[in-house]
């Protein structure tokens, strides 16, 4: 090229010159156009490759939290069922002071959901190119709106749990040995015996102030239960729509 620029110059050919000189320029553009071009290129497929990673990562955040769900609704419908025991017959009167106790006991959940994958993606600011407009809304609703409102009603129920085993546990009238988890129960020995303070125990649950108690445990655990159908529901759908982003790209 420098050759035939310095001999179209040595002819004096600069009409010639001038076109080549602009032909020149054009392809010199082109090759930066191309470049841009391909550097635009291997970044977007970093991204893509970023934003695949992620949405695999979230799929099985998802997955987790339907198989948690499905055991919180399992849990609370078994407490409501208990609970009402006390309502429909009398024939709790005749179990042990230990199973009238797991009956009416308020057990609450402290699973929250796992939102670890939505906030790398937040602080990666990809949040809003994930996909199409309508997966994008789903992740944001369900990591914020549904996200905030099922962990509000967990902390609710632990709290108001709390203080109806302050009701039931923490009293005067009767000793109680109180629902035990995992450990090991305790056997320490009582005053009275059992007949004595199982019959102070279902005067407690028998007052109005009792069943009151056994009324609000109920109703609370039936809220937990629509309100976690409902983010279950909408798990599943999101992960649908990820698993047809996956399948796209």
């Amino acid at each position: 090229f420098r050759k035939i620029r310095q001999k179209m110059l040595t002819e004096n050919k600069f009409s010639k010159y001038l076109i080549y000189a602009v032909g020149e320029i054009i392809l010199v553009v082109i090759g930066i156009l191309i470049a841009l071009q391909i550097n635009n290129w291997n970044e977007e497929r970093k991204e893509n490759a970023i934003i695949e990673t992620y949405l695999n990562s979230m799929l099985v955040d998802l997955n987790n939290d339907v198989n948690q769900f499905d055991g919180i609704i399992k849990n609370l419908d078994k407490q409501i069922k208990n609970n009402s025991l006390i309502f429909v017959s009398k024939e709790y009167q005749k179990k042990s002071l230990d199973s009238i106790v797991l009956i009416i006991t308020s057990y609450f959940t402290d699973y929250k959901i796992v939102d670890q994958t939505f906030q790398k993606i937040k602080n990666s600011g990809l949040s809003n190119q994930l996909g199409s407009k309508e997966l994008n809304d789903a992740i944001n609703d369900y990591y914020t709106v549904d996200l905030y409102r099922f962990n509000l009603f967990i902390d609710y129920d632990e709290e108001r749990s709390s203080e109806e085993d302050k009701f039931w546990f923490l009293t005067e009238e009767y000793e109680i040995n109180p629902p035990h988890g995992r450990g090991e129960k305790l056997t320490l020995p009582f005053a009275e015996n059992e007949e004595t303070r199982k019959q102070a125990f279902i005067k407690k649950i028998e007052s109005n102030l009792g069943r009151n108690n056994l009324r609000n445990n109920i109703t609370r655990k039936s809220l937990g239960i629509t309100i976690t159908k409902g983010l279950k529901s909408k798990a599943k759908i999101l992960t649908d729509l990820i698993s047809e982003e996956l399948n796209e790209k």
